[in-house]
């Protein structure tokens, strides 16, 4: 068996190594979601309206941390699609996930919750 002395190997390029750095932290990168709650009074759009209630991260084992946007509550959940039980609870008021990033644009998944 031979070696190969560190010396003799080619050094590769800082823009190569900035490239990796990049490539790691884009992959494990937690995807970044809103919790918003939607009105909808009646059978007709004009009426309705949404606001964003809460923000949160999803992580690459499915686990995620939710910050509510008014107030200091927090959740840490097994699954970012459980926070919606915690909001629109009231009559007309429903609650939903809107991702940020496309599940195939990103290596985590995820789905919008209803």
């Amino acid at each position: 068996m031979t070696t190969v002395s560190p010396q003799s190997s080619p050094a590769p390029e800082p823009s190569d190594f900035a490239q990796e750095v990049y490539e790691l932290v884009r992959t494990t990168a937690p995807r970044l979601f809103a919790v918003v709650e939607e009105y909808r009074p009646g059978a007709d759009d004009a009426d309705s309206d949404a606001f964003v209630v809460a923000w949160g991260l999803a992580y690459e084992d499915g686990a995620a941390e939710v910050i509510a946007v008014e107030g200091q509550r927090r959740w840490q959940l097994a699954a970012a699609e459980h926070v919606v039980r915690y909001f629109g609870r009231a009559e007309n008021l429903s609650a939903r996930l809107v991702w940020l990033t496309a599940p195939d644009a990103h290596p985590h998944t995820g789905s919008r919750a209803a």
